[in-house]
């Protein structure tokens, strides 16, 4: 796929997961993506819970039950929209090793595999931005005072941590590094895709990449909720519209 020479930003992800190892088969269960500009600042926000299967895992940290998922996408049902969202961008999570290792292991299982991605860690930057602060993403928030509600919610997550980068951003004396990442991410391939199908598919592949039915909506978890008839005031939350 090409893209522009002009920036794309960046792509804050987040997931939560069944458990911690892609390669010991844990799944992906909800991917938060917040896209912000080459100054950082939020564009875009993203949501949906993602259905792998009846096991989700420790419900007790991500609070995400079987009912929730059963209402949700497969991560091949939205994996067409995903890449159009982070393709030509520079993929921003906290502990990205962690976030990335599922994103291949997702991408791959749904039909794509996964070239090179240029990415940053806010928790590794952590070291040169907060030399004196822990490495979690709720200590490194509250020395830049920013708000973390619902950790452990890949939204709330991926928004704190778009924030987060945003702040090393504006304290940073070297713009032209952050410059020399979007322009690598900007000319960075990514792996081909389809959208839709018939004549108003949105063709980025050749026709022996996999074509989602569709364009599956995004379901975010207040969504869920509602639809397996959990009753979302428990949380406090207000039902979004879908993505």
């Amino acid at each position: 796929m090409e893209h522009s020479r002009a920036h794309r930003g960046f792509a804050v992800i987040d997931f939560e997961t069944t458990g911690l190892s892609p390669a010991r088969g844990s799944r992906a269960i909800e991917i938060g993506v917040v896209l912000s500009d080459r100054d950082g600042t939020i564009t875009e926000e993203h949501d949906t819970l993602i259905h792998a299967g009846p096991a989700v895992g420790p419900t007790r940290i991500h609070r995400i039950s079987a009912r929730e998922v059963a209402h949700a996408p497969t991560f091949r049902q939205i994996a067409p929209q995903l890449l159009e969202l982070l393709a030509g961008r520079v993929i921003v999570a906290h502990n990205a090793a962690f976030d990335l290792a599922f994103l291949r292991t997702e991408l791959l299982a749904a039909g794509y595999p996964p070239g090179p991605v240029v990415s940053l860690c806010t928790m590794q930057l952590a070291r040169h931005f907060l030399p004196d602060s822990r490495r979690s993403l709720r200590a490194c928030c509250e020395v830049f005072g920013i708000d973390l509600r619902d950790a452990h919610r890949a939204s709330a997550d991926a928004r704190a941590t778009a924030v987060l980068l945003e702040c090393y951003i504006a304290s940073s004396r070297d713009r032209g590094w952050w410059d020399a990442r979007l322009d690598r991410a900007s000319a960075t391939p990514w792996p081909p895709f389809r959208v839709g199908r018939g004549s108003h598919a949105r063709t980025a592949a050749s026709s022996s990449m996999p074509v989602s039915d569709g364009r599956a909506p995004w379901v975010p978890r207040e969504i869920a909720r509602a639809a397996a008839g959990l009753p979302a005031a428990e949380l406090g939350l207000r039902l979004p519209a879908f993505v």
